[in-house]
């Protein structure tokens, strides 16, 4: 339990289940800070981890987790202290799942959002498949907010489908 996560939260399982596999930590002992933006490195070291990589030690504690995302063709392992962006996460997941050769077949059409317009040409592909996966979902107003940075609960509730969803 974490002292900013109410049993009520829409996250709240989300993140119960990211922190019982051991994919993200609080960021102290009673505190997620789920409304805290998640750094590039933040979701290097996460999927890092998911692919079973230890990613303890190193000069900074994302060392581990960025040469394993650049080494496997996740992330080019570029601005690991920058915040991540919603369609930056969901390119990250689709080249992780990729690599796993995990089904990325399934994509969706984007035209239902309001701001689909606003997605890079790289993510295109990327946000198709996670919203045809089930892993990202729109906000409020029928918006991706492709460029919008991805909160902590965000991620962890992204993190969860995609291990329930993607195969």
């Amino acid at each position: 339990g974490f002292n900013d996560v109410a049993s009520s939260a829409w996250y709240a399982d989300a993140v119960q289940y990211v922190t019982d596999k051991g994919l993200m930590n609080g960021t102290d002992d009673n505190q997620f800070s789920p409304s805290t933006s998640t750094t590039r490195g933040m979701l290097m070291t996460v999927l890092a981890r998911h692919a079973g990589e230890d990613t303890t030690g190193g000069s900074v504690w994302y060392e581990k987790g960025m040469n394993w995302a650049k080494a496997n063709g996740v992330s080019d392992g570029t601005n690991p202290q920058v915040n991540i962006t919603r369609e930056q996460l969901a390119a990250m997941l689709y080249r992780y799942a990729q690599n796993k050769k995990y089904d990325v077949s399934g994509a969706k059409s984007l035209d239902g959002y309001t701001d689909a317009q606003s997605v890079s040409s790289y993510a295109v592909p990327a946000l198709q498949w996670a919203c045809g996966a089930g892993v990202m979902n729109g906000k409020s107003g029928s918006k991706l907010d492709p460029k919008g940075y991805a909160t902590r609960a965000e991620v962890a509730a992204m993190l969860m489908r995609f291990c329930e969803n993607v195969k």
